[in-house]
């Protein structure tokens, strides 16, 4: 019983801190490099949880507060292709993918956020649009 106790408290303080740490990035101006990337691996970390709503947050955080990051374009299309796939608000990944077009044309994952973008506004899944493009 004590070990339940403690481990449910543990449990709890670690999530207190989890999510201070979070407020913490998303209260400053800009992250540093070494913020960017903890959040990166926290993101990359909880979406292999499958904890979708944390990373999507992680991402958009680090987008928002590193404007000149060389990897914001990345932190945008995950945003997108996380919201789009695996919580199915086309929508809203769609802002995200657009975003990333419009201000990283020359990114390597530009031709992917074409690619989801075209297959949202087609209504498709984007495993669909990929078979229909590549069976020519």
């Amino acid at each position: 019983m004590r070990m339940k106790r403690l481990s449910a408290i543990l449990i709890f303080i670690l999530a207190l801190t989890a999510s201070g740490c979070l407020e913490e990035a998303k209260n400053t101006d800009n992250l540093s490099t070494e913020e960017e990337a903890a959040l990166f691996k926290r993101a990359s970390v909880a979406e292999a949880k499958q904890n979708y709503e944390v990373a999507i947050d992680l991402y958009i955080t680090i987008a928002d507060k590193c404007p000149d990051s060389p990897h914001r374009d990345k932190a945008l299309f995950m945003a997108g292709f996380l919201k789009s796939e695996n919580l199915g608000q086309k929508d809203e990944a769609l802002k995200y993918f657009k975003e990333l077009l419009k201000k990283y044309p020359d990114s390597d994952l530009s031709d992917d956020a074409g690619f989801m973008v075209e297959a949202i506004e087609a209504g498709q899944d984007a495993l669909s649009t990929f078979n229909e493009k590549t069976s020519d």
